[in-house]
């Protein structure tokens, strides 16, 4: 028999390595959106973010399967989670334009509690007393991050994190039912077209593109490209490894996004986020721990 190509460890730090460039590539879209913001309407970097996308995974599906490989047996959970990754992605990008960018990606780390309590409630999953507790700690970790008490603290930003780790946790449901029957290249890329024809539809009838200026199209372009890097890293990280296992490698947003904080926008980190970001990531490990847990090999 020959041998494998490569070690179980070799092929973990390539796709750990994989999903760390994804995370830095994703990390570096989100503040140069935020940077350009009061720029460019979101709607225009949305189409261009879905319409460069589209060829490398056109191609891709081509390549593995031809022009069968994309058709879709469940039509209606493909609409749920197109609709819902369009609207989480959306509310997102509004989330750390008008939040500091190291909150927002503090904050955004709660998706697996919401998760795990969607799969609850819509794919029957028992959930025992360990991870209830879990859930409970990392909500405190998410209030002890908003900190309430401080003034000034409510921020529209607030409502567009909880309205996209929402939608961006039913799309995760969404595609744990479509894993079942559906190839994950093709889900992309309907997701991906579905995307660029609502924003392209939007952008051509109520917006110009005439008045932007060679830097921001610059941007737009860089944005598009960055966007398809961020699919092929993705892809590959899951290609060498687990999703369970590449969990972890997630976290790596937050110093990411507290030092593009600090060094970009000169915004402050205190007490509360170090403690509410301790909460939330050590409730959300647990989770994903009794997750791997109690699945099968």
């Amino acid at each position: 028999m020959k041998e494998p190509l490569l070690s179980s460890r070799d092929s973990y730090f390539l796709g750990a390595l994989f999903l760390f460039l994804e995370i830095v590539v994703g990390t570096s879209m989100v503040a140069i959106i935020k940077y350009f913001s009061n720029e460019v309407s979101l709607s225009i970097v949305l189409m261009f973010r879905y319409l460069f996308c589209i060829p490398i995974l056109l191609i891709t599906g081509l390549k593995i399967g031809g022009t069968n490989y994309f058709k879709i047996k469940n039509k209606k959970v493909m609409s749920l989670r197109s609709i819902a990754g369009l609207l989480g992605l959306s509310f997102w990008y509004l989330s750390v334009i008008h939040l500091d960018i190291s909150k927002a990606l503090a904050l955004s780390q709660v998706m697996p509690i919401f998760i795990c309590i969607l799969s609850i409630m819509f794919l029957g999953e028992k959930v025992g007393i360990f991870r209830w507790t879990a859930i409970l700690i990392g909500l405190l970790g998410a209030v002890t991050i908003i900190n309430p008490d401080a003034e000034g603290w409510y921020s529209v930003g607030l409502l567009y994190i909880f309205l996209g780790t929402l939608f961006a946790s039913i799309m995760f449901v969404a595609l744990r039912r479509l894993g079942m029957t559906e190839n994950p290249v093709a889900t992309a890329f309907w997701y991906n077209l579905f995307g660029s024809i609502v924003f392209s539809s939007y952008c051509i009838s109520a917006l110009t593109l005439d008045n932007i200026s060679p830097e921001i199209w610059t941007m737009l372009i860089v944005i598009g490209v960055m966007a398809s890097g961020q699919q092929i890293f993705m892809a590959l990280s899951h290609t060498y490894a687990s999703a369970s296992s590449l969990a972890p490698i997630h976290y790596t947003t937050i110093p990411m996004g507290v030092l593009i904080g600090l060094l970009v926008f000169n915004e402050k980190i205190d007490l509360n986020f170090l403690v509410g970001t301790f909460l939330v990531v050590g409730s959300t490990l647990f989770i994903l721990y009794r997750e791997q847990k109690k699945s099968p090999s």
